[in-house]
C-alpha cells in the first residue's frame, strides 16, 4: 500500500483511534490523507498533528426539516466531490472511524471497486457505521458485542487502535506529585471528562465530605463553573490531569464509559467505577461499561442512580478491599488489545492483496 485515505471527525472518540491508526500506517511507510468536517473539531485537530486533511462542508442532521434537507444537500455535494478525490488520488484503501462524515468517502469508494474498511469503537455501534457495514470490505470492532450489528465473514474484533499509544506507558511519580498527590500512598482519581460537569461535581463534592484513609484527586474538568466546597487535606482538586499517566499509578478510577476511555482502562489495568454519560446517542457508554462490568473489571452507577452517599460508599468499599481491587485490575488487563492498530494494518493489506 502506498496511500490511504481515511475519514474521521465528531469527537475525540472518533479522531483519536484514528490518528494512531495512520500513525502506525506512517510507521509502515504509507501515505495517510484525511477527510472531515469543515467546522469541527477535526478541522484544526488532524492538521495540528501534522497530517494532510481535506475539509468537506457536511452540516448535522439535528434541528428542523429544513436543516435536514440541507444535509441531503450537501451530502450528495460531498459525495461527489469525493468520487472526484478517489479518481485523482487513486488511494489503495479507505478507512472510516464513524460519524456521518465517513459516509461520503466510503460510499464514494465502494462504488468505485476502491478497498474499504470500517472501525467501530463503542459496544453499541453507531448509525453510520451500520449503513456502512454493508459496503465497506472490512468492519473493525474494539467489543465483541458490536458484532451483532455487522456481517460476520467480514468482522474481526482487533480493539481500540488508540492503544498504540499506551504501549510503552511509563509512570510519572513527579507528574503525579505536581498534582499534590504522593504516589506512596493509595489514591483514587476521579475523571469526568476535559469540559467536567456541573452536576456530578456535585456529588463528588459532597461524596469526598464522606470519605477517608486515602487520597482523592479529581480533575474538575477546564471549563466546569462548579465551585468546589470541600477542603480536606486528603482531596485534591486541579483543571486537568493526563489522563493516561493518572490512570496508570492510581488505585481507583471514577470516570466515564467513552470508548478511549474504556480502551485506557484496560491498558493501564486500572479497577474503576464507571458512571456512563447519558447524554450519548443510544446510551452507547453504559453499553461500553458493561464491557468491564460483566468481565468482572469494573462498576457501573448510572446517573440516574447516583448519589453522593452511594458512590462514596462504593469507593470507600474498594479502597477497604485490596483482594477485590486486585481482581479488577487483572480483569481489566486481560482485555487489553495493545497491537491494535498494528494489526488493523495487517489486515489492510491482506484485502488490498485480493
Amino acid at each position: 500500500m502506498k496511500l490511504v485515505l481515511i475519514s474521521a471527525g465528531g469527537t475525540g472518540g472518533h479522531i483519536y483511534p484514528a490518528l494512531s491508526f495512520a500513525k502506525a500506517l506512517n510507521a509502515d511507510g504509507v501515505r495517510t490523507v484525511f477527510i472531515g468536517s469543515d467546522d469541527r473539531m477535526e478541522s484544526t485537530l488532524i492538521p495540528e498533528e501534522g497530517y494532510e486533511f481535506i475539509p468537506l462542508h457536511l452540516p448535522t442532521t439535528q434541528g428542523s426539516l429544513l436543516n435536514k434537507v440541507e444535509y441531503g444537500i450537501n451530502m450528495i455535494k460531498a459525495y461527489l466531490k469525493c468520487r472526484k478525490l478517489l479518481k485523482e488520488m487513486k488511494p489503495d484503501a479507505c478507512v472510516g472511524f464513524g460519524n456521518y462524515i465517513s459516509v461520503p468517502l466510503i460510499l464514494a469508494a465502494s462504488h468505485l471497486g476502491i478497498k474499504t474498511m470500517i472501525s467501530e469503537q463503542n459496544s453499541f455501534a453507531g448509525k453510520a457505521n451500520v449503513f456502512l457495514g454493508k459496503y465497506a470490505d472490512a468492519v473493525e470492532l474494539a467489543c465483541e458485542s458490536s458484532k451483532r450489528d455487522f456481517d460476520p465473514d467480514k468482522t474481526r474484533v482487533l480493539g481500540n487502535p488508540r492503544t498504540l499509544e499506551l504501549i510503552d506507558l511509563q509512570k510519572d511519580d513527579d507528574l503525579i506529585r505536581s498534582y499534590g498527590i504522593d504516589p506512596a500512598r493509595p489514591y483514587v482519581a476521579v475523571m469526568m471528562g476535559s469540559l467536567g460537569s456541573a452536576t456530578m461535581s456535585e456529588v463528588i463534592d459532597q461524596a469526598c465530605e464522606l470519605m477517608d484513609g486515602f487520597q482523592v484527586l479529581i480533575a474538575a474538568g477546564r471549563k466546569n463553573d462548579y465551585e468546589f466546597k470541600c477542603r480536606k487535606e486528603n482531596v485534591k482538586i486541579v483543571p486537568y490531569v493526563k489522563g493516561v499517566l493518572v490512570l496508570s499509578s492510581c488505585d481507583l478510577a471514577v470516570c466515564r464509559a467513552g470508548a478511549t476511555t474504556i480502551s485506557e482502562l484496560t491498558m493501564a489495568g486500572c479497577a474503576s467505577i464507571l458512571i456512563p454519560s447519558p447524554f450519548v446517542p443510544n446510551n452507547h457508554q453504559v453499553y461500553n461499561a458493561m464491557e468491564l462490568v460483566n468481565n468482572g473489571a469494573a462498576l457501573m452507577i448510572e446517573e440516574k442512580d447516583l448519589s453522593s452517599e452511594r458512590l462514596a460508599g462504593d469507593i470507600t468499599g474498594l479502597m477497604e478491599n485490596e483482594t477485590a481491587r486486585m481482581e479488577m485490575k487483572k480483569n481489566a488487563a486481560a482485555l487489553a488489545k495493545p497491537h491494535a492498530a498494528h494489526n488493523m494494518v495487517f489486515w489492510l493489506k491482506e484485502i488490498c492483496s485480493k
